[in-house]
Formats: structure tokens, sequence, C-alpha cells
């Protein structure tokens, strides 16, 4: 295939003459008029309509892939869609945690907005009933959807599912089954029977896709693979990522890659399906991760090897976006946000009368028009989540809320304020050198931000007052959610 030339974009008026940034716009909006119309019921002819594929990647950190600057060939297929596609550098999540981060995905909503604040306690896990998804909202207007997914994090019970006419969440249990009791009485999760790698779920996807080939289709395909190493791609991608060294980091993160390597492959094969059967020019393509990880228990990376905090590891995303008709690919630098991705998708789709979002459509962006800076918001809520066993050893990430533009950073602490951080993203991207005081000016504006969209939480009664089902947080538990490691740091899973 063809690489097209890459363009960088940026906020300011792209460098392109006249005439070629006039024939994009006139191509954006032939598109618009023939497979995106201005309506609020899209096109009366089905065959007319842009289908839409999300892709989620769980627990990948942006710097692992090749097109975000990995020298291994972890990400060959995702490359060459960013190479055709718009690449965003700097798009940030709205949680560090799959449930929660999948819900602003879906619904263009901050957490504060759709309901979803925690992976588990008794009230606040779950997207409210009343708020519209990306799965409500097309099925509504006539799109068939489904959704492919590979763990029990993006489960029914989380009320991901709504307006999905299928919806395969890749546990083999049925839903009353997955929590098994053992000899001893002890309620867990099989996870060997509760999640799948992520060729089983791609062989799904294809397989309902075959059956709605000429039919206007919007799907959501989860990959799971990197979070763990229960289910190990095929022996040829561990031997193709050496470890690097001896320590059981080493080999843990060598497996990550290869890890990755698979999911790759299998996203590759699902476009090619898309090729092969002529839908991939007629679909709008969204690939994002629903958060990153640490990958190291240094200092260097806040002594954190997996994820819920809100350093950038941990929420700066890799985020492609590929429209059909495109011209030419992009690199994108502003600000943006995951909570953007459904209101671009309504955009180029022609959907209007959805309500409002806490989000805004990249297409302007895309375009390359210049736009005011964006402030992306972030939360952890590790207090109130009964899963979160991380704050016995890291009490002060209790409970967390972020902003940030594309100069500064804040982290706040409301129970703790005087353990907040601020950082200068421009001189210090990696998060060292904490320049909190309540008086810098930075944090005064942007604590401002905070206060604006989030209504800091403080009431453990809103969760439940600290009550759940001990089925559901031994399940989740057994995901790496619920504890820390036997020497009561946070070092590789065991």
């Amino acid at each position: 295939m063809r690489r097209r030339r890459m363009k960088h974009v940026t906020q300011t008026p792209c460098s392109r003459s006249r005439h070629a940034r006039w024939l994009w716009l006139l191509i954006l909006a032939a598109g618009a008029s023939s497979g995106c119309p201005e309506r609020e019921q899209g096109v009366s002819e089905a065959e007319d309509r842009w289908n839409v594929l999300l892709i989620t990647l769980d627990t990948t950190r942006r710097e692992r892939l090749g097109c975000y600057g990995c020298p291994r060939a972890t990400s060959p297929n995702l490359d060459a869609l960013a190479a055709e596609g718009y690449r965003f550098d700097n798009a940030i999540a709205q949680a560090a945690v799959t449930p929660v981060s999948h819900a602003s995905i879906l619904t263009g909503l901050n957490p504060p907005g759709h309901g979803a604040r925690v992976l588990y306690a008794e009230r606040g896990y779950r997207v409210s009933d009343s708020v519209p998804t990306m799965a409500t909202l097309l099925a509504e207007r006539g799109w068939h959807t489904a959704a492919y997914l590979s763990s029990f994090t993006v489960a029914e019970l989380f009320g991901l599912d709504r307006g999905f006419a299928v919806y395969d969440s890749g546990c083999r249990d049925t839903r009353a089954d997955q929590i098994r009791s053992d000899s001893h009485g002890v309620f867990g999760w099989d996870m060997t029977v509760n999640q799948r790698r992520s060729d089983a779920t791609t062989d799904q996807a294809i397989a309902w896709l075959e059956q709605k080939a000429n039919r206007p289709f919007a799907m959501w395909v989860h990959y799971w693979d990197p979070h763990d190493t229960t289910e190990l791609p095929p022996p040829e991608y561990l031997a193709r990522f050496r470890p690097t060294g001896p320590t059981k980091e080493d080999r843990l993160s060598a497996t990550y890659d290869a890890e990755l390597a698979f999911v790759d492959a299998n996203l590759g094969r699902l476009l090619e399906f898309l090729r092969t059967s002529g839908l991939y020019d007629r679909t709008l393509i969204v690939v994002v991760a629903d958060h990153g990880e640490g990958l190291v228990s240094g200092l260097a990376h806040h002594g954190w090897w997996r994820h819920r905090l809100l350093y950038q590891e941990q929420i700066r995303v890799p985020l492609i976006v590929r429209v059909p008709g495109s011209p030419e690919g992009g690199v994108i630098g502003a600000t943006v946000r995951t909570i953007d991705i459904l209101p671009t998708v309504l955009d180029y789709l022609g959907v209007t009368g959805t309500g409002e979002f806490d989000g805004a459509s990249l297409r302007g962006l895309i375009a390359g028009r210049s736009e005011a800076p964006r402030l992306a918001y972030a939360d952890a809520l590790n207090g109130y989540d009964l899963t979160a066993g991380m704050v016995r050893v890291r009490p002060h990430d209790r409970i967390l809320h972020s902003v940030s533009d594309q100069d500064w950073k804040l982290i706040y602490r409301p129970d703790q304020p005087a353990g907040s951080e601020l950082y200068d993203l421009r001189q210090d991207p990696h998060e060292l050198n904490n320049l909190y005081a309540p008086s810098h000016p930075q944090v005064e504006r942007l604590l401002a931000e905070l206060r604006r969209v989030s209504g800091f939480v403080d009431d453990a009664r809103l969760f439940g007052g600290g009550s759940g089902q001990a089925d559901v947080i031994k399940r989740l538990g057994s995901l790496g959610y619920a504890g820390v490691s036997e020497t009561g740091t946070n070092g590789p899973p065991p």
C-alpha cells in the first residue's frame, strides 16, 4: 500500500497554498453532501452512509507504538493507518481506568457527566441510563451496531452495552456464571474464560461484517492483550521481542511489546477485510487507547508500573482518525480529549440534534483551522473505588483531579491540597519538577477550571458508603485492579 505524504497540522492555519486549502475544503464538503449530510436523520438511502469503526486499545502506552516514536516493530499496521490518517500527538484520556475511560469515549462526556466514576462500588460504576451513547444515537438513526470486545472490564455490568444490537464482551461464561466459588467458598473470576486474545475478537468482528457488508454499520472493537500475561500471543511473537536485561521487569516489558505486535497484526487483519470487501473507503476509522501504563517502577515514572494515576504516561494516549476521501495524512499537535471522539464521528456523519457534549468535533483541526486551546480534564476517585487496593501503599493518590492545556498541567488533591502538583509541560514533559504553590497564577487559573468541570466529590455515600458486592470485587481483583504486589510496593504484576 502506498504511504501518503504526512503533513504536520497545528492550531494555526496550515501552510498549504490557498488553492490547495480550498480544494481540501471542497472535498470535505462533497463528502458531507454525499456520505455525511448535515441533517438529523442522515441520508434516506442506507448505501450512501459512511460506516464507523471504533477500535480501542487497552493499556497501551503511546511511546511503545512506531508511529509515536518506538524503534521496535510493534505496530506496522497501525503506523500505516496513521500515515494515511490523522495522528493526534497530545490526546488526553479522561480516566486511567478501563470502564470509566470507555464511558467518556462512548458518550463524549467527562466522568461527572456520564456517571461512571469508579471501576466498582455499590453505586457510581455505571453509565447513567439517561445518557446517550455512540451506539444509541446511531442505532436510532439506522446504523447497525455491534461491539466485539475482549474482557470483563467492558462488560454489560458497566452500562456500556446500550444501543448495541450485538454486544459480545469476550466472556465465555454466561453473565450468571462469570463468578464461581471454589472448594473453599471463595469467589473469583476465571481470567482464561472471561477474557480473550485479539485474534478471537477479530474473528468474531469479521464474521459479523461478512453478514453486514451491504448495510451501514457502527462497530466497536476492543483489544485487551497488553493488560496482562494470562493469555499470551503465539510463540513467534514472543520470540521477536527478547528481554533487554535479566530482571522481571525486562521480561514483562518484552512480553508487553509482543502483545502489542499481536494486537497490531489482528488490527491489520480487520483493516484488510474492510479493503478486500470494498468497505474501507466508506468507513470512518478511529483508533484510541483507553489509558496508558507506567511500565517502569522507578522514580522516573513516578514509581508506578500500572495505571489509575493521572500522569502523562497513564492518560496521554494514542489517537488516530482516518477520514474517507482525505487527500493526505497529518500530525496534529494541539491538545485534544477522548471526549472529542463522539462529536467528531457525529459531525462527519452529518448527525445533528443529539444534545450537548463536553467534547467538541476535531473536524476543524483536521481541516487545518485555527481554534482556541482545549482544556483536558481527568479524574481518579481511587478512594471511593472498592477495587483500588493501591491506596494502601499510595494514600496520597486517593482522590485525583487533573486539568491540562498545551503548556500547563495541574493534578489536584482536594482532600490534601498541599500535596497537589503543577507541571510546566513545555520544560518538564515527564512531570518531575513540581511547581505547585497555592498562589501560583497557573494554579489559580487551572483550579478555577477544575471547579467548573468537576464539582469535587467528597461524600463516600454517593458510592454506597463503602459497601459492595464482594464477588464482583474479587473478580476485578483477579485483573490486578484490587491488589498490590506482595512486597507492598507497586512493581510489575506477579
